[in-house]
This record gives C-alpha cells, sequence and structure tokens, in this order.
C-alpha cells in the first residue's frame, strides 16, 4: 500500500433520513486516514423529498452525488458507485451505519501483498435496545476459508469490508440478479480468488432496524442461496465437501420453515455412499448459524441404515 492511496467510500441511499446520512458522513470524515473521496448514491425516486434534500447536501460539503433510476437496489447502487470511483481501494458504508475512526488506517496496513483482496473486521450490531460484538472474539476468523464461508458468513455485512478495486472488478462486482445475500456471495468470490484478512477488532458500528425484513424473510433468504448454488453449480459437482457444505447450509435456512428433512433429503445430488468414501465413522460437523453454535450429526441420523 502507498501512503497516499486513494479509498473511494461509497454510500447508497433510499428513503432515509438526512440526520443519518450525515452522521455516517461525520464518521468518515473522523477517519484518521484522511485521503478518500464519498460517492453518495440516491436510490430514491425524481419525485421523492429526500432526493433534493440530499443533492444540496452534497454540493455543500464536497460529496459527489449519484442517482439511480429510483427503487434498483442497493447493490445497484454501490456497483454504479463503483463504476464512477477512482480510488485504488473500495469500501461501502450504509446510510445508516458508522465507522470507528481508525478503521481505514488500520485495514490499509494489511495491503502488503498484491494477492490481498480484502480486508475485513469485527464490528458491533446496535438496535434499539441493546449493542454487542458482532462475532464473539473466539468465533472470529482471521483469514480466507472457503468451507466455512459456505457454513456462515464470518464476514458479515458490506460495513466491514476494504477491497482492493481491482479485486472487485476482477471477481465480477455486485450481483444485481440475486434477491438477497449479494454481499455473502461477492465474499465467495472474493475468497476463492484472492487472500483475505479478517482483523479481530470493532471498526464498524452495524444498525439493526426492527423494521428490517430481509435477515427475517426466509423465503428471500432461501431463493437467494439456492440462486448461489445454481451460479457455483459447474464448480461444486467436482467437490463433494463444498457441494455439502452449501447443502447444509440451505437446509438448516430451511428449518427456519420447519421442514429440514424434507429439502435436505431431496435436494442432496450427491451419492450418500460419498460420504462413508470420503468420512468414515461418525464425524459431527460443527458450524455456526445466527451467533449461535449447532452440532449436527449428519446422515446417522438422517439415514441411520446407509
Amino acid at each position: 500500500m502507498k501512503k497516499q492511496d486513494l479509498v473511494s467510500i461509497i454510500i447508497p441511499t433510499y428513503n432515509r433520513e438526512l440526520y443519518y446520512i450525515s452522521r455516517a458522513v461525520k464518521s468518515i470524515q473522523q477517519q484518521t486516514y484522511k485521503h478518500y473521496e464519498i460517492i453518495i448514491v440516491d436510490d430514491n425516486t425524481d419525485t421523492s423529498t429526500y432526493s433534493l434534500q440530499i443533492k444540496k447536501y452534497c454540493k455543500s460539503n464536497g460529496i459527489l452525488y449519484l442517482k439511480t433510476d429510483g427503487k434498483q437496489g442497493a447493490n445497484v447502487a454501490r456497483n454504479i458507485g463503483a463504476f464512477n470511483s477512482h480510488g485504488t481501494y473500495l469500501a461501502f458504508l450504509d446510510d445508516d451505519d458508522l465507522w470507528i475512526k481508525n478503521k481505514l488506517e488500520i485495514q490499509l496496513a494489511y495491503f502488503r501483498k498484491s494477492e490481498i483482496g480484502m480486508v475485513y473486521s469485527n464490528g458491533y450490531i446496535i438496535s434499539n435496545s441493546s449493542r454487542k460484538l458482532y462475532t464473539c472474539p473466539q468465533n472470529f476468523v482471521t483469514n480466507g476459508n472457503i468451507y466455512k464461508l459456505l457454513l456462515y458468513n464470518y464476514i458479515g455485512p458490506t460495513v466491514t469490508a476494504l477491497i482492493r478495486r481491482d479485486c472487485f472488478f476482477h471477481v465480477g462486482m455486485f450481483d444485481e440478479t440475486l434477491p438477497a445475500k449479494q454481499d455473502y456471495d461477492l465474499w465467495i468470490r472474493i475468497v476463492k480468488n484472492y487472500q483475505v484478512i479478517g482483523i479481530n477488532r470493532p471498526l464498524f458500528i452495524y444498525t439493526r432496524h426492527q423494521s428490517n425484513q430481509i435477515t427475517k424473510n426466509y423465503n428471500s433468504l432461501l431463493d437467494g442461496y439456492i440462486q448461489i448454488y445454481k451460479k457455483y453449480y459447474g464448480q461444486l459437482q467436482n467437490d463433494f465437501i463444498y457441494n455439502f457444505f452449501f447443502y447444509l447450509k440451505v437446509s438448516f435456512i430451511y428449518k427456519k420453515k420447519e421442514n429440514i428433512l424434507n429439502l435436505f433429503v431431496s435436494s442432496l445430488q450427491v451419492p450418500l455412499n460419498n460420504y462413508h468414501t470420503l468420512h468414515r465413522g461418525h464425524i459431527p460437523v460443527k458450524f455456526f448459524l445466527s451467533r449461535q453454535l449447532i452440532y449436527c450429526e449428519f446422515f446417522d441420523k438422517l439415514h441411520p441404515n446407509v
């Protein structure tokens, strides 16, 4: 990393009061690393009262203002911002989230090798009634592990990541066709192609709203995971462990709909005897989902006669 590498910080916004946007911007302006540009991408409709306020705010604060056609989605807005950016590194900050003041300085110090595509960190989740660490320190993953990533998104939301520009465009940016988990999909592609580093320090503050329904909508989540699976099926089918882990992830999302066995048994497309060929004996798979540690003794319970 060169001392004066430019960081492009992209803030997508939709239907958000200016108070929250200015608060997010202030957390950027308070960064100890000062060589950055701020890009706000307005996803409101042309008739929205928010747009006039945001445009005026950007002009008075030297912020690049960009406009989508309205209601295109946060990941379309993020991609538009990236296309119009100039930085060596890209960072994404949602309009209601915050950064700890030394986030950029700490993360940039880890980009010493060209093979490193992304650096992420731990952080805080805040809601109306609580503030807690996003990931318990003992469960934090500090490097790229594709199999763990298939079990759960240990990297976290977009607010955590600082991404090398060439890495972001090389892996294909955010997939705008996915109904959910676009950030998770991007992390998978980055981890498959680049080294990543995780810093077990809280460097961001992620706001969880009671009205935010996407993480509670298991139909959208399930559809998102299934589409991601189909997207990578050509690669998955030649790697039994990769294939199995991803089905395990989808199955436990489906468990939220109280029907894990039906999905798990009907969707598993690899021969069951491959399990005993590759993994003889009684092996528990330990994994983390929704911040609860679950142990699943697979196949022995689902298929006791195999």
